[in-house]
């Protein structure tokens, strides 16, 4: 081991346990206000939450994180998830996107459907299976941010009368 690396390793063994307990709670903290903004929210346009509106989060690779919160509910009678997250892990920068998707529910085709009619405007855009947006890093405002991700989101969905296959 040369000595760069034997003191980045000395280092992070002093640091290692506070470092986690840190990156723990930022993750928890994050996921806290996800679930907050899903279940508060008012307006989903076609998507009904389910009675008890439940929420739930999962942890991608710390390496590459993917922080995120599901909310289960119906469109049309049919069994959905919808996904929002904030997502390092396909960031070109360092500061993550955030996204709001169709998990579960749709087929592809509905899934291309929604896409092709997805906006490219006010920073939002069309990607994998819902949209994103790319806050600016000097503006914090998750909860503001979200809201105007989930606006789009509820109106494409709206709009295009794509419903669950």
């Amino acid at each position: 081991m040369d000595n760069e690396m034997k003191e980045f390793v000395a280092e992070g063994m002093k640091r290692y346990k506070e470092a986690s307990r840190i990156m723990v709670l930022f993750g928890k903290s994050v996921k806290g206000e996800l679930q907050d903004i899903l279940s508060s929210r008012k307006n989903w346009g076609p998507f009904t939450p389910g009675e008890t509106r439940k929420t739930r989060s999962t942890t991608f690779w710390h390496d590459y994180p993917l922080l995120n919160a599901d909310i289960f509910g119906s469109i049309s009678g049919k069994d959905v998830t919808i996904r929002v997250a904030v997502n390092w892990y396909q960031s070109e920068s360092e500061y993550p996107f955030y996204s709001v998707s169709l998990e579960s529910g749709y087929t592809e085709e509905h899934v291309q459907r929604f896409l092709n009619l997805a906006p490219e405007t006010e920073g939002i855009f069309a990607i994998d299976r819902g949209l994103a947006f790319r806050p600016e890093p000097d503006d914090f405002d998750l909860r503001r941010d979200f809201d105007l991700l989930i606006d789009g989101f509820v109106e494409v969905l709206t709009d295009s009368g794509v419903l669950p296959g």
